[in-house]
């Protein structure tokens, strides 16, 4: 349909593209405090995030460590 309008990420899909735009081509890590800043900067809330976290962990898309410190793609 030509007409309806466009799709809307939902949050979750959205932090995981500011995730992978942050870890650049060929990267697979990243310091998750960082990550954390850029998502908060760009008006998402930590609740949406570790939402997103867990949802991604769970499908295997990426792993948070167990310190919590860095976010590797898998």
């Amino acid at each position: 349909d030509p007409f309806s309008p466009p799709r809307c990420p939902r949050p979750s899909e959205a932090v995981l593209g500011v995730l992978r735009e942050l870890l650049g081509p060929g990267g697979r890590s990243l310091p998750l405090p960082h990550a954390l800043q850029v998502l908060g900067a760009r008006g998402f809330t930590p609740a949406q995030v570790s939402l997103a976290l867990e949802e991604y962990q769970g499908l295997d898309v990426l792993q948070v460590n167990p310190a919590g410190t860095t976010v590797t793609f898998v």
